[in-house]
């Protein structure tokens, strides 16, 4: 687990700093204030800056792009958006890192010629070979800087020629950064994990780690009748994922039974293959009623210790706020897993609820949104 988090200069935030960090964090502020920006700097700290995860949080900021490659697997990345105050220029850099340094990755933007050698060659591959259509339109648009990327854990540092305007394209990567890997696996959740397809993917995995049977006890949160889950080989839809039930009868899909139960479906298979990492979640509470959002922590974080997952969610939710301090006070046990991290931008440290104070913000009906 990770204690502390600072980041500098990193999207819209100068100089931020995390602390006194849980097995569960809630993360909660105003629209715009960063909370995606915190899952996303986790993600890329502790994965080292792998550029699969640059590549998943571009597309999910839609700064992804393909318009300048002509092979497969090749695509670019608008990386102005990732430095503070969209500057893309010689110096400009951003730094995440955790526990005083136990963890750090730095990026930084240098003149070309810096880049040494692995920089110079781009040059002359990427004209010949993989964006000959956009160097023949313009002849200025050649390599000016070199993004470098070094993460503490590796001992190296990746270096990756980027245009004037901020493009960086990631194609024909060094090995060194094809396969950088933290040892901590890390998995953000989305909207996009409601999608049957890639929810059968982590039923696979489930499956062949002979997990079904732990994973159907948990979904009983919602239906206790519950007794089994069923993933067709077609899931292009809802109807491809069934429900079976204790009295037998006809399997049913999983549709009929609301987005909720879909949603919980995908927020524990999330955990699958996530053992001793982290699970990041964006509006962990929707598709959820206020009803259940007691049982949906008490579910969290039973499987978040379980399995050893750090867990950093956020919402903009009362309901889902209050359901955590109710759990609290009805389970005083928990007390030291959980904490809420309420974001300001106005200030340089995010303000910390731990436990106990949890429930007594709600009981006072303190605001700490």
């Amino acid at each position: 687990m990770i204690e502390t988090l600072a980041i500098r200069r990193y999207r819209g935030f100068e100089s931020y700093r995390l602390a006194d960090l849980a097995r569960v964090n809630l993360i909660v502020g105003k629209n715009n204030c960063g909370k995606t920006s915190i899952l996303e700097a986790i993600e890329l700290l502790v994965s080292g800056g792998s550029p699969t995860v640059f590549q998943s949080l571009a597309r999910r900021r839609s700064e992804y792009s393909t318009q300048y490659t002509t092979r497969p697997y090749g695509w670019a990345m608008d990386f102005s958006h990732v430095f503070f105050g969209h500057s893309f220029d010689r110096g400009a850099s951003f730094d995440l890192s955790s526990d005083n340094g136990g963890r750090s990755l730095a990026v930084e933007v240098a003149a070309l010629e810096e880049g040494g050698e692995e920089a110079q060659l781009w040059d002359s591959r990427i004209k010949q070979q993989v964006l000959p259509a956009l160097f023949e339109q313009d002849e200025d648009a050649a390599p000016m800087y070199a993004l470098s990327i070094d993460a503490s854990a590796h001992g190296e540092t990746v270096v990756l020629p980027a245009l004037d305007s901020g493009t960086v394209i990631f194609s024909r990567l060094p090995a060194s950064m094809r396969h950088r890997y933290s040892g901590a696996p890390v998995h953000f959740m989305t909207l996009d994990s409601f999608d049957p397809t890639s929810m059968g993917q982590m039923w696979d995995t489930a499956l062949s780690e002979s997990l079904e049977g732990e994973i159907v006890e948990d979904m009983k949160l919602l239906e206790p009748s519950l007794n089994s889950i069923h993933f067709l080989t077609d899931a292009r839809s809802g109807n491809g994922i069934l429900l079976g039930f204790v009295n037998g009868g006809r399997r049913m899909p999983i549709a009929t039974y609301g987005d909720g139960m879909r949603r919980l479906l995908a927020l524990r298979l999330a955990f699958v293959g996530t053992a001793n990492g982290f699970l990041l979640v964006d509006e962990i509470d929707t598709g959820l009623h206020w009803t259940v959002m007691e049982e949906m922590w008490k579910f969290v974080i039973e499987v978040a210790r379980k399995n050893r997952v750090q867990i950093f969610a956020t919402t903009h939710s009362y309901d889902c706020i209050r359901g955590l301090a109710s759990l609290i006070q009805s389970q005083t046990d928990l007390t030291d897993q959980v904490c809420i991290q309420k974001v300001d931008t106005s200030l340089k440290q995010a303000v910390c609820l731990r436990g106990e104070q949890v429930k007594v913000a709600v009981e006072q009906d303190i605001e700490v949104r």
